[in-house]
């Protein structure tokens, strides 16, 4: 009997069992997500609120953002220089996906540059609707390619290939995405559902935005801010000045150059804080409405060519000129300015008109190089590139190169090794080098390495010039030439500054040798970014590159037939080390989209019969 009422206990606890891990299962089926793409600086995924959709049936689908500490990435209208997140799709005929529903942006300051970004977690919505046609069982397979910057101290063009399975057949929705999602439509910007009218007029060197309306306590909002839609209608560097009364509120902003033809509809987001929460109402400014109650006055110069133009123009170019003078101060330029100081300072009180030459020659080198990434960034432009100031930092072969070469400049400053004559002028000792080549190519190497760097009143200044023609873009960066290499001009053209330079002397061995430091210092933060760029891989291929020419170098005092072949063979490894970045960036990337499983050889034989490639992995590290 007693084993009777065991086998009955037993025979209902299976039933029930059964009967509650057949409800968990169909209650949370698996979620409808991507597989994470992690760069080392965000991780991005695709997610859906449903884990199984019904055909004709409206659901949401967004693109997740988790960003590392201080890494932020752009809402639709950067503000300052920037690019929003952008996407490529691969879906089956029929589906619908919208366009992003994007929450209301932060103000994130990097220096004096004021951007429209987000931090730490972005979900950015859309809707999807699945048609008819597709039955209970079948499955969605969408892709979708995703584009965006990330941005801190430098910024960085990423991308993410994302691919979501989406089963169609009842409505399951996932708990979790579906309220992070219906939480994050609930925070983007409402429609003017209130009655506000709102007018943008150009009044002297302003852009006014006036918004009004009677059922609106504009007394009772805290931190008013406009953000347009349109990057470049104003300059978001510059706070705007408020004016609030019981009716209105008026945004007193700085008009950007793509206001310089005249004013236009301006639509955007008035964002404000109530009752300790943030909100955001659309609004389409009105080109010269008039609004009354004291706001609204209309532009004598709508439709036509504004103030703004003459000021703009004028502005940009002297913005350019003060940025270049203010650029020679940053850490990344500074090192190799400081060694040609060591030049002027051991013939400072000697040949006047050879340092006068030097001078030119110097400026000369950076006029050149500026005009010659001008007409490359235009040249790419016209081809459809989305590139700007810095662009060439984003190229892993490029930093490495310049990371050897700054390594190479510290070992000839530390007196290691001394090349003479025609190779010293090209070569590692291009900026140390006293002859006109030396200050020539000073000029070159010293705007190449300021590439990286954004002095104040350069952002709005080279916004100003790549989004206008070939002659204003020209125009902006001789006046940044001319600023940059300002200092060195007028030092050499000065007698009694250059009387103020110390006597050659023993001292300048040892101040020679000092700014090895700053060069092994910038080599450090250019294997820094090779580092964000293309991870481990990527850093064992520069530091192996640079322990190869230090071989070469410490064998350059050997005239052997041997020793220059070993010479050869390590510049040659060193040539290959660097041009591999892009395998190491490759491999970066496939490490990232790796999906790790324990060994399994069924596993293997089922993934392969589905046609997919199985790259098996031991190892120990």
């Amino acid at each position: 009997m007693k084993n009777l009422f065991i086998g009955i206990f037993v025979s209902i606890y299976a039933c029930f069992a059964l009967a509650f891990s057949s409800l968990v299962v169909s209650n949370s089926a698996s979620a409808a997500e991507s597989a994470p793409v992690k760069s080392g600086r965000a991780v991005v995924q695709l997610v859906s609120s449903h884990d199984q959709i019904a055909p004709n049936e409206t659901g949401y689908i967004a693109l997740y953002f988790r960003l590392e500490p201080h890494w932020h990435t752009y809402w639709r209208n950067a503000g300052g220089p920037g690019n929003p997140v952008k996407i490529i799709w691969e879906k089956p005929d029929g589906v619908e996906i919208g366009e992003f529903i994007w929450p209301l942006p932060k103000i994130v300051h990097t220096g004096p540059i004021v951007n429209y970004a987000f931090e730490d977690r972005l979900l950015l919505p859309m809707a999807i609707k699945i048609p008819n046609n597709f039955k209970a069982g079948d499955e969605i397979n969408i892709t979708a390619k995703a584009m965006y910057l990330v941005c801190y101290q430098v910024c960085l063009p990423e991308s993410a290939k994302l691919d979501l399975v989406l089963p169609v057949g009842e409505n399951i929705k996932d708990n979790r995405w579906a309220a992070a999602i219906k939480r994050t439509i609930s925070k983007a910007p409402k429609e003017n559902n209130l009655g506000l009218k709102a007018a943008a007029n150009i009044v002297g060197d302003k852009l006014n935005i006036d918004i009004i309306g009677d059922n609106f306590d504009f007394t009772n909002i805290k931190n008013p801010y406009f953000f347009p839609y349109e990057q470049d209608v104003i300059n978001a560097d510059i706070e705007p000045k408020l004016e609030i009364r019981n009716n209105g509120i008026r945004f007193s902003l700085t008009p950007s150059f793509k206001l310089e033809t005249g004013i236009k509809d301006i639509k955007g987001v008035f964002v404000y804080e109530r009752d300790g929460a943030r909100e955001g109402i659309e609004i389409l400014a009105k080109a010269g409405e008039k609004l009354g109650g004291g706001f609204g006055e209309s532009s004598e110069q709508n439709g036509h060519k504004t103030q703004p133009k003459k000021y703009g123009l004028w502005t940009a170019i002297l913005g350019a000129f003060l940025g270049g003078l203010i650029l020679n101060l940053m850490p990344c330029v500074f090192p190799v300015l400081s060694l040609k100081a060591l030049g002027f300072a051991k013939s400072a009180h000697n040949h006047k008109s050879e340092i006068r030459k030097h001078g030119w020659l110097y400026t000369f080198g950076v006029l050149v190089t500026f005009l010659s990434l001008a007409i490359l960034v235009m040249l790419l432009k016209a081809g459809g590139s989305a590139i700007g100031w810095g662009f060439q930092l984003q190229n892993p072969i490029i930093i490495a190169s310049l990371a050897v070469l700054f390594f190479v400049i510290a070992l000839n400053l530390f007196g290691i090794f001394h090349i003479g004559g025609r190779l010293q002028n090209t070569g590692a000792g291009l900026a140390n080098q006293s002859g006109g080549k030396g200050a020539f190519f000073t000029g070159v190497l010293a705007v190449i390495v300021a590439a990286p760097c954004t002095a104040p009143f350069m952002a709005a200044a080279l916004g100003f010039a790549f989004s206008g023609g070939a002659v204003l873009t020209l125009a902006i960066f001789t006046a940044l030439a001319f600023g940059f290499a300002l200092p060195f001009l007028v030092l050499s053209h000065s007698p009694k500054l250059l009387s103020l330079l110390p006597r050659p002397g023993s001292w300048m061995e040892t101040f020679k040798q000092a700014l090895a430091f700053p060069m092994l210092a910038t080599s450090v933060w250019l294997i820094w970014v090779i580092a964000s760029q293309t991870g481990s891989g990527g850093v064992l291929r520069l530091l192996s590159a640079m322990l190869a020419i230090g071989f070469a170098i410490w064998l350059w005092k050997y005239k052997t037939l041997f020793t220059k072949a070993l010479i050869f063979i390590s510049i040659m490894f060193a040539g290959w080390a660097i041009m591999d970045l892009r395998t190491a960036q490759f491999s970066q990337e496939i490490e990232q989209a790796k999906k790790n499983a324990e060994w399994s050889e069924e596993v293997v034989k089922t993934l392969r019969a589905q046609g997919y490639n199985v790259f098996v992995d031991f190892t120990a590290a």
